[in-house]
């Protein structure tokens, strides 16, 4: 298993920190890569996603909004339909931030020759969702 640190510790604040210089989009943002017209709609389209499990958000303390990890969306700016199937493995429980999750694919792994999973999900979404059921179920066949 991945080891992490400790939520509140010094080194946990400093790779938030760092995970959140990336840059990434917030919800308006992702509903102008997704092609959404300005409006209602538009800005509800990343919290819907969120809410739906489609779509990982991170609270940004610095933005006062949900944040989006961008390995979750193809060039085109629609998000990866594979993204609800890891999610659907990451343990959600005591995660309404999201860090816990983003700080496991954001860590080196093991049996991801110490590549993160955000990095490899890109190229090989199944090979990312397999780990996550060898760390999180013990079977990786659990949900096939």
């Amino acid at each position: 298993m991945t080891q992490h640190p400790d939520f509140r510790s010094t080194a946990a604040v400093m790779f938030r920190d760092e995970l959140l210089d990336k840059g990434w989009p917030d919800d308006s943002e992702v509903a102008m890569l997704a092609g959404k017209a300005p409006g209602p709609e538009a800005a509800t389209y990343a919290i819907q996603e969120r809410a739906g499990g489609a779509l990982l958000g991170v609270w940004s303390e610095p933005r006062h909004c949900f944040v989006y990890p961008d390995f979750q969306f193809l060039q085109s700016g629609a998000i990866r339909k594979e993204i609800a199937a890891l999610l659907a493995v990451l343990p959600r429980d005591d995660d309404l931030d999201g860090w816990r999750r983003a700080f496991w694919l954001y860590s080196p792994h093991a049996l991801l020759d110490e590549r993160t999973p955000a990095d490899v999900f890109p190229d090989a979404p199944m090979r990312v969702i397999k780990v996550a059921q060898v760390e999180f179920r013990g079977d990786p066949e659990a949900t096939w």
